[in-house]
Formats: structure tokens, sequence, C-alpha cells
């Protein structure tokens, strides 16, 4: 499931994180036969696999793995580079990895730990903790609860507000949330899931309001110290910081056989997640393999070495609103990730800060929470009865199309790990893998779409011959503001510099670059592996970023 998941123009996903399909994943290593395999041997399966998967997918540059599996860690183990060009880079247990939205779940364990504390419950209404917090759904304002925000069923749509922080519309996530107050909302209350990362911007500042901390701060003191989490930090600058930033892998991105890359995740605008902050509460957290291990046994142990209550964690991990879809498909294709769903008869739903609860991993108990950013995957799966937590986190992030058999590898990956963990046999495996593949080739046949050439191919934007004329120029600069939400989504400016046409909007200022069709220009800042574009529709009406402006100036 997605998380940090890029909308509108910047965010549309178009191209391939290459894999091997057609040999079964059972090639090249041995499974045992008969009865149940020992822990030494599923050990020796899972890391093979892993292994395998890496030869066969060399666009991963490099991986990392935990399994916590009955009180025991299993596997803390990294695999290839923290850097595509430096075969010296090995990754370790002890490298940290961005790992997207499985932030989201230490927010709601932070959220947690003050219900344990007493200071709030659930059901609070976001307004009783956090007095500032305004929404144009007056409603929606005053009885949105925290539960609401952590399962995904506020007056929030999907990834609305996301451009905000990515072009770094505001200074600070305060300034973020407090500029909700501006966002239009089409949702009702408690309508149903949709994948908000703005909830979590939201809890974020509650946990500030009610400590007197930031929430990194206090994450650090009352969650990650006391459990020995020492190669986790809130941001990769705050590890760059804490004189930790040889540790951090670095970022890639992957299209068909190319991959591009390195990026350095604290200053190269391809792997940062915002440029007016580093700290997100919906995500930018980064971790190691050995940590990671420690999470998931505090997750499968009900939190007993944080929480006075033992039911904390339960209801982090049940489900608390049905899912009607899962992101980037329809719920009937869950079998894409992995998973054994029958519509009619099971029911999956999302958790506090938790992506998918249900009977969905060979028939077992089982949640997840998935992360995602630019240049970097995380995937994880939980069977508590078996008090196994696998994670997985990759340094690339694939630019294959939503749905596609690439783009849910990590997911079959994770998958057949914990089945090798569960004594599912042999046969039993490769049918969910070749089931998955079958699906997602259903969903999406085209598993390459489209590379960038700029990106991909080196091949510049500007062309000889092509240039953006000072009449044209002189009639476009002005102050163009969003059509929608205008308060929020804010206004852009373009004017002219040294004979170039400067558009400026958030964080960045940088020129446009004249193209084949004379109404549209290529902005020249690279973010997201993928060219973005400025329609003229007339001399006061832009389109940009999938937002309308008109000129106001």
């Amino acid at each position: 499931m997605r998380a940090l998941y890029f909308v509108g123009a910047v965010f549309s996903v178009v191209t391939l994180w290459a894999v091997t399909l057609t040999s079964p994943p059972s090639d090249g290593f041995v499974s045992t036969t008969g009865g149940g395999r020992t822990v030494a041997e599923k050990k020796a399966l899972a890391v093979a696999f892993v292994e395998t998967q890496l030869r066969q997918n060399p666009m991963i540059p490099g991986l990392t793995l935990s399994v916590a599996y009955k009180g025991d860690t299993v596997i803390a183990q990294g695999f290839g580079l923290k850097q595509s060009d430096n075969p010296n880079s090995q990754v370790t247990a002890s490298t940290m990895f961005q790992i997207g939205s499985y932030s989201k779940t230490f927010i709601a364990v932070g959220i947690a730990k003050l219900i344990d504390d007493g200071k709030m419950t659930w059901h609070d209404p976001v307004k009783s903790h956090l007095p500032w917090f305004n929404l144009q759904d007056k409603y929606a304002e005053e009885y949105t609860t925290l539960g609401d925000l952590l399962s995904m069923n506020s007056v929030l749509g999907a990834f609305d507000g996301d451009l905000a922080f990515v072009f770094g519309l505001f200074p600070s996530e305060r300034a973020l949330v407090e500029h909700l107050a501006e966002l239009n909302t089409t949702r009702s209350i408690r309508s149903g899931y949709a994948y908000s990362n703005m909830n979590f911007e939201i809890l974020g500042q509650v946990i500030e309001h009610a400590t007197n901390q930031t929430w990194p701060a206090f994450l650090r003191q009352s969650i990650w110290n006391p459990l020995g989490m020492h190669e986790t930090f809130a941001s990769p600058a705050e590890a760059a910081a804490a004189h930790q930033g040889a540790h951090l892998a670095d970022g890639h991105m992957s299209c068909g056989a190319k991959v591009i890359g390195p990026f350095n995740t604290v200053t190269d605008s391809l792997a940062l997640l915002s440029t007016a902050f580093s700290d997100l509460a919906a995500g930018s957290v980064v971790s190691s393999a050995n940590d990671l291990a420690i999470f998931s046994h505090f997750l499968l142990s009900s939190g007993r070495d944080l929480f006075k209550s033992s039911t904390l964690v339960q209801e982090i991990t049940t489900g608390h609103t049905v899912l009607d879809n899962m992101v980037v498909v329809d719920t009937d294709a869950a079998d894409a990730f992995g998973f054994a769903y029958n519509p009619d008869g099971n029911v999956i739903a999302a958790g506090y800060g938790i992506d998918v609860v249900g009977n969905v991993m060979f028939g077992y108990d089982f949640f997840t929470k998935n992360g995602d950013t630019a240049t970097f995957k995380q995937r994880n799966g939980f069977v508590p009865s078996e008090r196994l937590g696998v994670v997985l986190a990759a340094n690339t992030g694939a630019k294959a199309p939503p749905g596609s058999a690439p783009y849910f590898l990590l997911d079959r990956i994770r998958s057949y790990v914990l089945g090798i963990f569960l004594d599912v046999p042999q046969p039993q495996l490769d049918a969910m893998w070749n089931q998955a593949i079958r699906r997602a080739n259903q969903l999406q046949p085209d598993g390459v779409g489209e590379c960038d050439a700029h990106f991909f191919q080196g091949v510049p934007w500007e062309v000889d011959g092509l240039v953006i004329s000072p009449t044209t120029q002189a009639k476009l600069v002005g102050s163009y503001v969003a059509v929608a939400s205008p308060g929020f989504y804010d206004y852009l400016k373009l004017t002219r510099q040294s004979d170039q046409l400067v558009l400026h909007y958030g964080m960045y200022t940088h020129k446009l670059i004249a193209t084949a069709d004379p109404d549209t220009f290529i902005w020249d800042v690279e973010i997201a592996g993928r060219s973005l574009t400025v329609q003229v529709s007339d001399v006061d009406t832009l389109l940009f970023l999938g937002i309308s402006f008109v000129r106001n100036a």
C-alpha cells in the first residue's frame, strides 16, 4: 500500500523497477521436504531467497532484512550496496534506510504512550488536544478523533495537500497543519478509508502540543531510547547531525535496466521529502535492520517493554476502518501483494498507523505497514500468533506503473519470506508468487511505462533553436494564484531574469525551458524523476502540478 506517494503530475509513476519474472523463485536454492523446517533451515532459505532476488534484480542496489521470530532476532542483515557506484559501500545490519510511511506506526505508538500515561484516549476529539486545529468543515473540525486520523477515516482525501510539503510551501510542520484551514475538503467525516499523509502531520502536532516537545524528541525519549533503538532517527538530517551520516544508505531510482543515483538523502532534491523542513511525521524516519528487529519484538510482545497496558498494541493492530481499496488496486486484487483474500468471505481493515489487518497471509492473522519514498521502498509483515515479524527495505524507488508486477516485487518477497517461516510448503509458496505476478499482469500489462528521457537517458531538456521569445516572456510575467484552495496551494510567480523566464513556487526558483509545443514549458527542477511542465491555457491561466492557477497580478 502506498505511502508518501506523490500526487498530480509530479507523482505519476510511469517507469520500471525491473525484475526477472520468468524463473520460479525456488530456483537456485534448496528446499526442505516433509515436516516443518528448523529455525536454521528457515534462516538459510530466507537469506538464500533474498540473495537470489538481488542477483535477478540488479536494479536494487541494496536491501536490509530483519526477521523476529518467537522472541529471537533470527536475521538482521544487509545485502548489496549503500551506493550503487561504490563497491566498498556494503549494506550492514546497522545501515539506516528511509522507511517512509512505516514512520506512521511510530507516531501511533507515540499516541499510545500518551494514552498509557493517562493524557488522552483514542476517541478524544483532535480539537481537545490541539486547540488551534481548524478545518473548513467545522463539523469535522469539532468531532474528528485521534482514532479517525490514525485509521485513515477523516475528512481529508487521499494525498490531499502533499504538494505543500514537497515544494516547501510552508516553513514548518505546524504551519502546514495550520494551513489545513485553507484546504477545501469534499469528503464527509468517517465516510471510509482514504490514505492521507496530512492525518499524521496533525497527529505529530498533537504529540508536540501534549508533551511540549517536538515529536522526534518525544519518540527518542519515550520510545526509541527505552527500547535501545539507537540506529533510528526522525530524518536523514537528524542522523547526519548526530554524526551518523556514514551509516545512511543513499537513495536511487530505477527504470528498466537503468539505475540513477546515488542521491544523498540529506541534500539531494531527488531524495528529499521536503525542502522546507527535514522532519515529517508522515514519513521521514530512518532506521536499520537491527532497530527494526527490536521494534518488531515490541509489536509482537504487546508493548510490554514500554506500556503498562497490555491492550494498546492490540488496539493499534486491530482493524478499525474497513478497506474498500488498497490505494493502488482494489481489494479484489489483494493477491498481487502476495495476500490470500476472498472479498466474499474475508474482511480487511486499516489499524491505527497500520495499512492492512486480516487473515490474509496463508490464512494466518496478519498486519502490515508499508512505506515508500521517491528513492526507497519498505515492506513488512507480522503474524502475532506465530510471534513472527519480517521487515525489508530497499534503497531504490522504482518508476514502475502502480499495479504492475515490478511495482509489487518487494511485497512478494515479504510474503515469501513470511511463508518460509510459517512452514508453508514450497509448491504453495511458488503458487503465491506466480499468482501475484499473474494478477499484476492482468491489472497492468505494461510493466515498463515510459522512462523520463532526461533523468534516465541524460537527454537535455533544452533543444537547440527552441527559446521562449521575449514577447511571450513579457506576456506571462506576473503572479498567479491557485483556483482551488488558494490559501493552501498559494501562488506562483513568473519573472524575467537575465533574459530567461523564471518560475518561483514554494522553496524552488528555476527557469522555464521551451518545448516544441509553444504552450508547454519544462520547469528546470529535479524532483521525483519526472520532468515537470507548465501549460499555458491563455496569458491569464496556467496548469501546473495538476492545479489551475489564474493571474492575480
